[in-house]
């Protein structure tokens, strides 16, 4: 069971007021299914007063630790109401994204650095491999990359070069980093950086860290009005087990001032590869394991 919450506000002040003392609030439940999911809203429908919270808490039940509702949502922490937050639908659509450009910018020799120090997006490394012969690991933990590099050097003959200095961003095409960037990486102005959160601190190349893509039907079908499409599927993927949008293709994306289309993401990339000094990004490719079991590959062609 999925529960989400939407306090509707109907006060008022001044002469309409007089007509709300004769209302009620009143709570509005709605139960939705999609496959084996079961989705609770609750509306709360407010007139006067303040929200009775105990009365909420009757049809919240367990659920009130991951509450699905709008950014900024007043909920009482002190009863342990919290709102539902997950990066892993959009990690994912940062992985894809970066495979997506690599294959759609036709080109063989994309200077390519991941970003990650905790060896979660080790499984990205064998697909990236396979599209570029530039990849590059910037770790502070090369233990959790080395291992299953020569592992793979033995198995597939990829390889892929394991740094512990951000010497590689430097002449970087492309940089994948999943976790929120908290350094100024000193890369090249003009490379594309993709990352799953937005960076805590400011970069002077943007960071494309929001990803969009089309709800399913079905699951916009049962998606309360009141929630962004991109929540919710954030939520289909953590809670309901929808896995099969992990490996979807973004259909816009944005660096939180410009938005770009596919097409306009893979031109990006292209103009960098045209400027980019001859002999940039000698650091060659090669890889781990796969995307995550639950994550089927996706389709890339533009």
């Amino acid at each position: 069971m999925i529960t989400a919450f939407y306090p509707a506000d109907y006060t008022a002040t001044g002469p309409k007021a007089i007509f709300n003392l004769f209302r009620r609030n009143r709570i509005r439940i709605e139960h939705l299914y999609c496959d084996a999911v079961a989705l609770k809203s609750i509306t709360y429908e407010r007139y006067r007063g303040h929200i009775n919270w105990t009365s909420v808490d009757r049809f919240i039940s367990g659920h009130r630790s991951r509450i699905l509702c709008r950014e900024g949502t007043q909920l009482p922490a002190e009863r342990g109401y919290r709102r539902f937050e997950s990066n892993e639908l959009n990690l994912r659509l940062c992985e894809n994204a970066a495979l997506f450009l690599l294959r759609n910018s036709k080109a063989d020799h994309v200077s390519t650095a991941l970003i990650d120090d905790t060896g979660e997006s080790a499984g990205l490394c064998a697909y990236l491999a396979e599209e570029t012969d530039r990849v590059t690991v910037v770790t502070k933990n090369p233990r959790l990359y080395l291992s299953e590099a020569d592992r793979l050097l033995e198995e597939r003959g990829a390889v892929i070069t394991v740094s512990k200095t951000d010497s590689p961003l430097k002449t970087a095409d492309l940089i994948i980093a999943p976790a929120p960037l908290m350094r100024d990486l000193h890369c090249a102005a003009d490379a594309v950086i993709l990352s799953a959160s937005v960076p805590t601190v400011a970069q002077n190349t943007p960071v494309i860290s929001g990803y969009s893509i089309e709800l399913p039907e079905k699951y916009s079908a049962v998606k309360p009005d009141y929630l962004d499409d991109m929540y919710f599927a954030s939520a289909m993927y953590a809670l309901a087990g929808a896995h099969e949008l992990g490996s979807s293709i973004f259909r816009r994306c944005t660096d939180g001032v410009t938005i770009h289309t596919r097409q306009s993401l893979i031109e990006l990339l292209k103009k960098r590869l045209e400027q980019a000094p001859v002999g940039s990004g000698s650091y060659h490719g090669a890889v781990t394991a796969g995307l995550p079991q639950q994550c089927k590959a996706p389709n890339l062609s533009a």
